[in-house]
């Protein structure tokens, strides 16, 4: 195991995981809100309310309400966007503004336990988000209007976290790269939006092109929205979970020592 990974088990590393938690706890009751109120309000909004105009579809040939198709896709979604904003414009702000990192690198901390510090932080509240999620749909499975096999969401955590993780490493790339705050849209429209949008999770996306097979294939988060779909609506494992776990773990092997190389250029101004 190189220096790039080996850091990730040290315990600087979880110091700086610790760090970001005792300041979490601070204002949990006000960050706890969003992940907690926006589900409800979607899932109401288009799984209840759209939904009510859409009849059962076809998926994977079997006949699905829309409901219980975007509740699979939103957990998919919540680990993807909480884990990448978290890397990108939270770890941006106490990198530049808050001078964090600076604190940190004054200590027995080195730039590869930060960075490793703020993907596994966001990761954490990637899988966090997660579960409250799971908690929201859980609520409507009591009410009758969802049926999922919560066996399976067991096996759903472990996988989002490992997907956060990637989506981590994915943001603080970015937070290497844009020269100011003001640059965070450019990410937003290149990244956010194909992946999120162009990956069945809030609606099924298929086609003959083999432009769109290629897309699909290659998109992590597609495999991650199947994947869990798969397991919460039929409790079979799949391929597609083969597929996210795969690409997940290259994204991270490639994309974390990157991220290093280049924060530590941008931090410590080293070449």
């Amino acid at each position: 195991m190189t220096l790039h990974y080996r850091a990730a088990f040290q315990w600087q590393s979880r110091a700086v995981l610790g760090r970001h938690l005792t300041v979490y706890r601070r204002n949990w009751y006000t960050a706890a809100l969003p992940p907690l109120f926006e589900p409800i309000i979607l899932l109401l909004a288009f799984g209840v309310g759209l939904g009510g105009f859409i009849p059962e579809f076809a998926w994977r040939g079997r006949p699905v309400p829309y409901l219980a198709y975007l509740a699979p896709g939103m957990l998919a979604y919540t680990a993807f966007m909480t884990a990448f904003f978290q890397a990108l414009f939270a770890a941006y702000i106490r990198m530049h503004y808050q001078k964090t990192w600076e604190g940190q690198l004054i200590t027995q901390v080195r730039l590869e336990h930060v960075v490793w510090g703020e993907a596994l932080w966001a990761a954490t509240l990637g899988t966090f988000y997660a579960l409250i999620v799971i908690l929201v749909l859980a609520g409507f499975s009591l009410t009758g209007w969802l049926h999922l096999h919560w066996f399976s969401a067991l096996l759903v955590l472990p996988l989002l976290f490992l997907a956060a993780l990637a989506f981590a490493s994915l943001g603080l790339l970015f937070t290497a790269l844009v020269p100011s705050i003001d640059h965070m849209n450019i990410p937003f429209f290149l990244v956010i939006m194909p992946l999120g949008f162009a990956s069945s999770t809030y609606f099924p996306l298929e086609g003959d092109s083999p432009w769109i097979r290629l897309w699909l294939t290659l998109n992590p988060l597609h495999h991650l929205a199947e994947g869990v779909r798969f397991l919460l609506l039929t409790g079979e494992l799949n391929q597609h979970l083969a597929a996210a776990c795969g690409l997940f773990l290259l994204m991270i092997s490639i994309l974390i020592p990157i991220d290093e190389r280049l924060l530590r250029k941008r931090v410590l101004g080293e070449g």
